[in-house]
């Protein structure tokens, strides 16, 4: 994990921390039983894990507490699902955001989850090698920066952003020109936005080719076939 993405995390508990552990939380006796809460009450913030809060994420503020025990719950849930230690789907999660209608939130919590999203978004993008075309969708609905999204992409050959950026032509591309599944909820300016950055650094494939001939041919290989998709589909 980066420094800046724990930084990010250690200020979303401590930006949310002035919202209190309570001891009980109301939920519906039809969807939340007393071994729900108790689960959820088993641990410190910190030590909870997907098995004690995951059932919390899934129904908070629709069945299970209000916003204010979100707000409490928050750091947690957003850490386990940044670090894919959460079962709950992503678009749930960052869902949760909307359901509580976070735009009308304080300053200071409104800048710490922006800060958390950005920093969530550049670890993932440039560490896992793939990429989350979820979590790329969810955020840019929150953020409403597709530009800052794609500027945060590290595409050096030596990287695994780059690694990701030939996932993305290999994986998604056919769906995101055709706006497909997950790239569905873009914009149309943000597929022009998207499809141009895709072609302004496709030079990196040949670089990134002539870098991994002799070493990982097997991934040479790859950008070679991604380069003649994305060639033929450009034209």
């Amino acid at each position: 994990m980066t420094e800046e993405f724990k930084i990010a995390i250690e200020d979303l508990y401590k930006t949310f921390s002035k919202y209190p552990f309570k001891s009980k939380i109301e939920g519906c006796p039809c969807c939340v039983s007393s071994t729900d809460r108790a689960t959820l009450h088993s641990k410190p913030l910190r030590e909870l894990e997907d098995d004690d809060i995951s059932y919390y994420a899934f129904k908070a503020m629709t069945t299970f507490g209000d916003l204010e025990d979100f707000k409490h719950y928050l750091p947690r849930i957003f850490e386990l699902a940044a670090k894919r230690e959460l079962i709950v789907d992503t678009f749930v999660i960052l869902g949760k955001l909307e359901v509580g209608e976070w735009w009308n939130w304080d300053e200071k919590e409104r800048k710490s989850i922006d800060n958390f999203l950005l920093a969530w978004w550049k670890y993932d993008i440039n560490n896992r090698g793939y990429v989350d075309a979820e979590l790329l969708i969810e955020l840019n609905k929150l953020i409403k920066d597709f530009p800052r999204l794609l500027y945060n992409w590290n595409l050096d050959v030596e990287t695994q952003g780059f690694r990701s950026y030939v996932d993305l032509l290999e994986s998604h591309y056919y769906d995101l020109i055709s706006k497909n599944k997950d790239f569905k909820a873009l914009s149309k300016e943000d597929i022009l936005i998207f499809k141009a950055w895709i072609s302004s650094n496709s030079n990196k494939l040949e670089e990134g080719f002539f870098r991994y001939e002799t070493e990982d041919k097997a991934f040479a290989e790859c950008i070679s076939n991604t380069l003649y998709m994305f060639e033929r589909i450009d034209k």
